[in-house]
């Protein structure tokens, strides 16, 4: 089916409504899983559909399709729609962008790798927890995806790029008499290739794993704590990003009032972005599902509230301008207010320092979960007391918690190693829809007077 032709023939100025879209998604993906070394599933499957939008009596008709032969009938038939409610009437409309292009994964994804290879590089790592013991059962998952977009809009933005990722999980719960520890692993890959000689990197997770079994709990209090990129990230994603999502603050003026833009919510030396430019990441999107390009949008710039994400909708009611985060999971949903990948920005305290400023804390390598909002609770997985300036013994806490605007302040130094962590298997959930690729992270950095529990 030659998808470019199809829209290169679909003449949508002829439809005759305010506006409308057409986006196809070409898809492949496979997945893999094991239980207890045993494979339970194996399968892989391709799916090519399109959403379309039509925009009349200021408000808006969808559909979404598998038949891309009729799509100009489609589009006649939703202008048809009888009006519901009384929406909003946009005050413009949307830029016309041109035509964007990317093309990067042709010969070089997922789909082009045969099920049996990816279930025999996941047999030889699942593997690896057998000859540990302590280790009394275990988990494994596989997922890719191979996605082309295809976008064209009545405006005459167009547009066709391709994203794919591979990644594995592998989960463990260890036990040694009454005792039980649980532990996981996870690898990422914009290709099948990079995924391989990875089994030093698990191995290092199950030697680590055999140490908290017996390690003592926390006490209880509040701790100077050093968060590791990928905790600093999950902070980030749940507890600040959801609430810079522009739809979160339509019609909540209490919340308008304390997301404020040009309010001091941070120390200054913190700030906060997210760009779906990062190509290679699970959070790449260059340009969003409503035809906008995506931008570096600082959401905290030097400690300063300056921005916040937007559908082409949000930005209207607020007379802001679009950010390139209307995004869906598919083809079969709507696109809203999404993130891409958020993280905070790198500092300039070398990790050794920074270490030795939070003498008596603890460090937080990686964690189980994340619940965001104003009051926000992170689940750590491995933590360690820190003494003399490094990693002294591993310790288990429960779970550590704070106010979002208060911890944000209490941020006093951000080293200079940024990593930007992305995940193929699960992603973001919002409104019914998940999983979304996003990735989150940043350096490592230190926050005062943490909870632990």
């Amino acid at each position: 089916m030659d998808i470019q032709k199809i829209l290169a023939d679909l003449d949508l100025k002829s439809i005759p409504c305010e506006y409308c879209d057409v986006r196809i998604e070409e898809v492949f993906e496979s997945s893999i899983s094991f239980q207890n070394h045993e494979v339970i599933t194996s399968i892989e499957k391709s799916s090519v559909g399109a959403f379309l939008r039509v925009r009349n009596n200021n408000q808006w008709y969808y559909s979404a399709t598998t038949d891309l032969h009729t799509l100009k009938d489609q589009l006649l038939a939703l202008t048809q729609s009888s009006p519901f409610g009384s929406g909003s009437p946009w005050s413009k409309l949307p830029e016309n962008y041109g035509h964007y292009e990317n093309i990067s994964y042709t010969e070089n994804n997922p789909s082009s790798v045969f099920l049996n290879e990816k279930v025999d590089l996941m047999t030889k790592y699942d593997a690896l927890s057998s000859k540990y013991p302590l280790v009394k059962s275990s988990r494994s998952n596989y997922k890719d995806i191979y996605k082309v977009k295809s976008y064209k809009n009545s405006v005459g933005t167009s547009y066709r790029y391709d994203f794919t990722q591979c990644g594995a999980s592998f989960a463990y719960e260890l036990a040694d008499g009454d005792k039980m520890f649980s532990d996981y692993a996870a690898i990422y890959a914009e290709t099948f290739a990079g995924l391989r000689n990875k089994q030093n990197e698990l191995l290092t997770v199950l030697d680590n794993s055999e140490k908290f079994l017996h390690a003592p709990l926390v006490t209880a209090g509040k701790y100077k704590l050093v968060l590791h990129p990928e905790v600093a990230g999950v902070f980030v994603h749940e507890s600040f990003g959801h609430m810079s999502e522009a739809d979160s603050l339509l019609g909540d003026p209490a919340a308008k009032e304390t997301w404020q833009m040009g309010k001091k919510v941070a120390a200054d030396f913190v700030s906060i972005v997210d760009s779906g430019s990062h190509q290679g990441g699970s959070g790449y999107c260059p340009i969003d599902d409503e035809g906008h390009k995506a931008g570096k949008t600082y959401l905290i710039k030097d400690g300063i509230l300056s921005g916040r994400l937007h559908s082409y909708d949000t930005a209207l009611a607020m007379n802001e301008e679009p950010t390139g985060n209307g995004r869906s999971i598919g083809f079969e949903f709507d696109p809203i207010v999404r993130m891409t990948s958020t993280y905070i920005e790198n500092g300039n305290t070398p990790i050794e320092e920074l270490f030795k400023m939070a003498e008596g804390g603890l460090y937080i390598e990686n964690f189980n979960y994340g619940t965001g909002g104003d009051l926000f609770t992170i689940s750590p997985s491995r933590a360690y007391l820190i003494k003399d300036g490094k990693l002294s013994s591993p310790v288990r806490a429960s779970v550590i918690s704070g106010q979002l605007f208060e911890t944000l302040h209490n941020i006093e130094a951000i080293a200079n190693d940024f990593d930007l962590h992305h995940s193929a298997l699960g992603g973001c959930g919002k409104l019914g829809q998940f999983p979304l690729p996003v990735s989150d992270g940043g350096p490592t950095i230190l926050v005062k007077d943490m909870q632990v529990s």
